[in-house]
C-alpha cells in the first residue's frame, strides 16, 4: 500500500497536470475553447437538424432521437462502465452524429465536487448545510447558488475535472444538489447535509439557491441545471435501499413534500430520488411520487436514480426477479436515468417481454437531452454570456468573501451567562478538545472532492489557530485532552493543567465523519467517547469557559447545559465551519464580529432517543418530532440564538387597507410590521421570525401543529440604532394541511407570533369567519 506522502505527492502531481493542461489551452487568459462535452462541433454534427438552431427546440430533439436505435437510446440513460465510474454515470455518445459522451453526476451541496486547479483555485467550499439554515438569510443563500453556477460553468469551460483519478470525470453542467431532505431525527448520518428540521426554511433554501445557480443570461440559457437530493423522506441510513416507512398522507404533504413543492417554484431541473421505499413503493419506483405530485409541479422534470437503486428493486419491499423487471418497474414509474449500475441495458429485453415501452424509453431520452439543449449544449459557445467565466473565477476574492460571510452567519450562540462573550485579546487561554485541532474534522459529508492543492488538508484552518491568531498579545496553549471517540485518557491531565493555568478556556468538542455520515447513523446523541466527562472536569475548574460544538446531527448536551458554579459560560454551536469557520468562530468569539444565526433544529435532551424509534416516521406520535409536534423540554428550541447585543422590538399590524369589522378578519393580506432596535453597544444581526398557530378551530381530524414557522427576516443593525421589517401574510399563511393532504382555512381563532428566537413573544390574533364569506379571490398556494 501507499504510504501518506506517496499519496499527497500523487494528488499534487495529478493537480499539477491539470493546471497544465488548463494553462496550455490558454484557458485561464480567457481564450475561448469548446467547453466539456459540448456538441455541434465537427461538419458532420452541424450538418444536422439537431445542430440548427433555428428550429424549435422539440423538432431538434425529433432529429436527434431519430438518428438512434433503441440501444442507443438506452444508452443514454445507463451508465457505461467501460467510459467510466458507474456512479458518477457517463453516457455514451453516437459518433457518427457528432454527439460526445455525459457525464451526469457532480455532487453541489457545499461546493463544486471537483479537482483543484492550482494552489488557491480550488472550488470555494461552503459551511455545511445545517449552518447555512442557521444563517435564516435568503440574499445568502441565492449568493450561494450564483457562486455554484458561475464555478461550474466555469470549470466546464476550461477542461475541469472530477478528483477521480482513474477515469477522466470531466465537469459538465449537470448539478446534484441540494439536499434537502427534512433534518428528522439527529441520530440521522447524513443529518450535516441538510438545512434544517423545517419545511418552509428548508424549500425557501432551496428556491433561492436553484435560482442563483440556474441565473440565466439575457438569451435564457442557466448557468446549470440544478437536480434536488433526495426526493422524498430519506432520513435512514440502515438497510437502506430496503427499507420502506409507513407515511399518512398527512405528513407527506406536511413535511416530506412542500420544502420539494416550494424549492419547485424556480424550476430545477429536476430530482435525485432516495433510495427508501415509501408505504412499500420505492422512491425510484413510486408512479404516485414520481409522475401524480412530482410532475403536477413540473412536466418535464428529470428523475435519475441515486446510484445503485434498480439493482436494490431485486431485494425487499419490490423483490424484482431479474434486472429486465427492476428496470421495468423503475422506468415505467417515472425515473428517466439510472445511476450506479447499469440493468437498464435490459430495457430492450423487457420491451420485448411487455413490461415497458419504448415510447417511455423515448420520452426518458428526450427529458435528459431538453435539459442539454436547455443549457446550451448544443448550440454556438459564443451564444451564452457565461461562457467568460474561466479559471480566475474559480474560488475569485468575490467566492471567498461570500464564504466568509456564511460561516460567520452559520453560528448559534446558545447561551452567554455572566458576558462570557466577548473574550478579551491579550489573555492566557487554553484551547482544548479533539476539534480545536480537526481540520478534516470540520466538514460535512459531500463536502468537497479535494479541498487542498496539494492533496492533504493543511488549507483548513483549526479553530486553535484561528484563536490564537486573534488573542493577539496573549498566550494561547493547545491541548487535545480527548480522542474524538476512545476511552483514552493519556492527555486529559495535561489539558487539565493547560485549563487551570488559563485566564480562559475554550473547548471545542463535537463529532465528525468517523461518527456520521453517509451509511452510518448515530446510535447514541450524546458527545461520543470522553468528550462529557472531559468537560464536566474542565467545567468543575471554576474557569470561564467558552464550549463550542461542531457537529452534523444535534448533540444531546443535558450535562453540560449548565454549571455548578457562577463562572462565565457560554455555549456556541458552529455545526461543520469547514474551510473558514475556524476564522468566523475566532473573530466571533472575540467580538470582532457579531452576525449570529438561530438554531435551525430542536436540540433534543438525551431521552429523545429512547422515546422515539429511529424508524418511526410518524412526525406527531408521542412525543412528536421537530419544533412544530415535539412536546417535550428541548434543550434548545428551534430558531433560538442569542448575540453580543441587545434588541427590543414591537410590532404592529397596519389596518389601512384591511375592511375587517369588529375584528373578524376579511380575508385580505395582513400587513405587519416590527421596528427592532440595538439597544446594545455594538452592531448586529437579529432575524425576526413569524409563526402561525391554530388557537381555536374547533374539532379536527388531524394533528395540529403547535406552530409553524411562516415567514422570516434577517436584519443588521448599528448600535442604538433601529431598523423596520415589513411582512404580508396572504390568506394561504394561515392555512393548515388536512388528513387528505389538502391546505384548509378552517374558522376560527388563529394567531400570528412574531418572535426573535428568544426574550419576549408579540402575538396577533385573528379571528376567521366561515370560508363563505371570504372572498373568494384565488390565492397562492402556500406550502
Amino acid at each position: 500500500s501507499l504510504s501518506t506522502l506517496e499519496v499527497t505527492n500523487m494528488v499534487k502531481m495529478r493537480s499539477q497536470v491539470l493546471f497544465a493542461l488548463v494553462t496550455a489551452c490558454g484557458l485561464g487568459s480567457g481564450q475561448a475553447s469548446a467547453p466539456n462535452f459540448h456538441g455541434c462541433v465537427d461538419p458532420v454534427a452541424r450538418a444536422l437538424p439537431y445542430c440548427n438552431t433555428s428550429l424549435p427546440l422539440e423538432s431538434r430533439l425529433d432529429d436527434l432521437l431519430s438518428h438512434m436505435s433503441l440501444e442507443e437510446k438506452v444508452a443514454q440513460i445507463t451508465p457505461q462502465q467501460d467510459l467510466g465510474d458507474k456512479c458518477t454515470t457517463f453516457t455514451k455518445g453516437k459518433k457518427d452524429i457528432g454527439l460526445p459522451e455525459w457525464v451526469w453526476l457532480v455532487e453541489t451541496n457545499t461546493n463544486i465536487a471537483s479537482a483543484c486547479l492550482r494552489e488557491g483555485s480550488c472550488a470555494t467550499t461552503f459551511v455545511g448545510p445545517m449552518g447555512m439554515g442557521a444563517s435564516f438569510n435568503r440574499t445568502l443563500w441565492r449568493l450561494k447558488g450564483t457562486v455554484f453556477g458561475t464555478e461550474m460553468r466555469a470549470l466546464s469551460n476550461i477542461g475541469g475535472m472530477r478528483f477521480n483519478p482513474g477515469n477522466k470525470a470531466l465537469i459538465g453542467l449537470t448539478a446534484y444538489g441540494p439536499n434537502i431532505n427534512i433534518a428528522r431525527d439527529p441520530r440521522f448520518g447524513r443529518a450535516s447535509e441538510l438545512p434544517g428540521e423545517d419545511p418552509l426554511l428548508s424549500g425557501t433554501y432551496a428556491y433561492e439557491m436553484v435560482t442563483g445557480m440556474q441565473e440565466r443570461d439575457s438569451n435564457g440559457y442557466p448557468k446549470t441545471a440544478a437536480f434536488l437530493k433526495h426526493y422524498t423522506a430519506y432520513s435512514t441510513e440502515a438497510n437502506r435501499g430496503h427499507d420502506s416507512y409507513n407515511i399518512s398522507t398527512f405528513d407527506f404533504f406536511d413535511t416530506y413534500l412542500p420544502q420539494y413543492e416550494r424549492a419547485f417554484r424556480a424550476q430545477p431541473a429536476g430530482v435525485m430520488c432516495s433510495y427508501n421505499a415509501e408505504n412499500g413503493h420505492p422512491s425510484c419506483a413510486n408512479d404516485w411520487l414520481l409522475n401524480k405530485v412530482l410532475r403536477s409541479w413540473k412536466p418535464d422534470a428529470m428523475v435519475s436514480t441515486d446510484c445503485g437503486a434498480v439493482n436494490n428493486l431485486k431485494g425487499a419491499p419490490v423483490n424484482a426477479p431479474d434486472d429486465a423487471h427492476a428496470a421495468a418497474f423503475t422506468l415505467m414509474n417515472g425515473t428517466d436515468l439510472e445511476m450506479g449500475d447499469d440493468l437498464f441495458k435490459s430495457l430492450p429485453a423487457a420491451i420485448t417481454m411487455g413490461l415497458a415501452t419504448e415510447e417511455r424509453v423515448d420520452e426518458a431520452v428526450r427529458r435528459t437531452f431538453r435539459i442539454h439543449f436547455q443549457l446550451g449544449r448544443f448550440d454556438d459557445p459564443a451564444a451564452t454570456a457565461w461562457e467568460r467565466f474561466r479559471l480566475e473565477d474559480v474560488n475569485s476574492t468575490h467566492h471567498q468573501q461570500i464564504a466568509y460571510e456564511a460561516a460567520l452567519q452559520s453560528l448559534v450562540l446558545l447561551k452567554n451567562e455572566n458576558d462570557a462573550l466577548p473574550l478579551a485579546k491579550g489573555k492566557r487561554i487554553a484551547v482544548l478538545g479533539p476539534q480545536a485541532i480537526a481540520r478534516q474534522g470540520l466538514l460535512s459529508d459531500y463536502a468537497a472532492d479535494q479541498i487542498c492543492f496539494s492533496g492533504d488538508d493543511h488549507c483548513i484552518g483549526t479553530i486553535a489557530e484561528a484563536i490564537t491568531a486573534a488573542n493577539i498579545g496573549g498566550t494561547t496553549l493547545v491541548e487535545q485532552g480527548v480522542d474524538m471517540n476512545s476511552n483514552r485518557t493519556g492527555g486529559m491531565q495535561q489539558a487539565l493543567a493547560a485549563a487551570g493555568s488559563a485566564d480562559v478556556v475554550v473547548m471545542a468538542l463535537g463529532n465528525d465523519k468517523s461518527i456520521e455520515h453517509e451509511g452510518l447513523d448515530r446510535a447514541d446523541t450524546a458527545l461520543p467517547g470522553l468528550q462529557e466527562l472531559f468537560a464536566e472536569k474542565v467545567l468543575a475548574l471554576g474557569k470561564p469557559t467558552v464550549l463550542v460544538l461542531t457537529n452534523g446531527g444535534a448533540l444531546a448536551i443535558d450535562g453540560i447545559m449548565h454549571r455548578g458554579s457562577k463562572a462565565p459560560y457560554a455555549i456556541v454551536e458552529a455545526f461543520n465551519p469547514a474551510v473558514v469557520g475556524g476564522r468566523a468562530i475566532a473573530a466571533s468569539i472575540f467580538g470582532f464580529e457579531n452576525r449570529w444565526g438561530k438554531l435551525p433544529v430542536t436540540m433534543y435532551p438525551h431521552s429523545f432517543i429512547h422515546e422515539k424509534s429511529m424508524i418511526d416516521y410518524d412526525m406527531t406520535s408521542s412525543p412528536g418530532r421537530t419544533y412544530r409536534y415535539y412536546t417535550g423540554q428541548p434543550l434548545f428550541p428551534f430558531g433560538h440564538g442569542l448575540s453580543l447585543t441587545t434588541f427590543s422590538m414591537s410590532c404592529q399590524r397596519d389596518m389601512s387597507k384591511s375592511t375587517s369589522v369588529a375584528g373578524v378578519w376579511d380575508g385580505s393580506s395582513l400587513d405587519l410590521s416590527c421596528s427592532v432596535a440595538n439597544t446594545g453597544s455594538r452592531a448586529g444581526d437579529e432575524v425576526v421570525q413569524v409563526y402561525h398557530r391554530a388557537v381555536d378551530i374547533g374539532s379536527v381530524s388531524h394533528p395540529l401543529p403547535r406552530r409553524a414557522l411562516i415567514d422570516f427576516a434577517r436584519i443588521s443593525i448599528q448600535a442604538a440604532g433601529s431598523a423596520e421589517v415589513k411582512f404580508r401574510i396572504e390568506r394561504a399563511g394561515l392555512e393548515l394541511v388536512n388528513e387528505h393532504g389538502v391546505r384548509k382555512l378552517y374558522p376560527g381563532m388563529h394567531q400570528l407570533i412574531f418572535s426573535r428566537g428568544h426574550g419576549e413573544e408579540i402575538t396577533f390574533d385573528i379571528q376567521v369567519p366561515s370560508t363563505e364569506s371570504l372572498s373568494q379571490d384565488p390565492v397562492q398556494v402556500y406550502v
